[in-house]
């Protein structure tokens, strides 16, 4: 993994070759046959996190998990819908990206923040200039159809490359700055 700014905003996910994150029904089951290995280093990922954004429809699947993986961290869940029964560490609230930052900052997020789930928020945090790097795992699988990594039609990214690995799994792992 490349060293990176201690706070930035870090949009990592795994995608279809075809650019796709999850199902149409948000479902992610096709990554069961490429879990994260040590070459990818998720665990060293997460170890560097003080703070999850999270977008509503990936909490609703994650919540789907017998066990909330992310109770260490303050979280944030992006939506204008009610919810209840939050885990621990868990809170809703709809807003801006630099709202939503604020928010976390002051429940003790005080480095890097992952935006968990959503090409929509991704997008607004790119629109906002919140969002520093992208890291994407590319899955060796076409999907056709489901929901894409960075929502509808937005205007040209540029992005400047950290690095490019190809993994033991057929997997690619990647991770990029958002230019400025």
């Amino acid at each position: 993994m490349v060293s990176s700014g201690i706070d930035d905003v870090i949009y990592m996910f795994a995608m279809s070759l075809d650019g796709f994150i999850a199902r149409e029904d948000g479902t992610f089951d096709w990554l069961d046959n490429f879990p994260p290995d040590d070459d990818y280093d998720f665990s060293g990922f997460m170890a560097s996190l003080s703070g999850i954004v999270m977008g509503r429809a990936t909490y609703d699947v994650v919540r789907l998990e017998p066990e909330w993986a992310y109770a260490q961290y303050p979280c944030l869940v992006a939506t204008s819908r009610p919810l209840d029964n939050l885990p621990e560490n868990a809170e809703a609230m709809a807003g801006t990206p630099a709202e939503m930052l604020a928010n976390l900052r002051a429940r003790g997020a005080k480095g890097r923040i992952w935006l968990l789930g959503g090409g929509d928020l991704a997008r607004q945090f790119m629109d906002a200039g919140l969002l520093d790097m992208i890291e994407i795992g590319t899955i060796p699988i076409i999907l056709g159809s489901g929901i894409r990594a960075f929502g509808g039609k937005q205007a040209d990214r540029w992005l400047d490359l950290a690095f490019a690995k190809p993994l033991a799994n057929g997997a690619v792992h990647t991770q990029y700055r958002v230019r400025r």
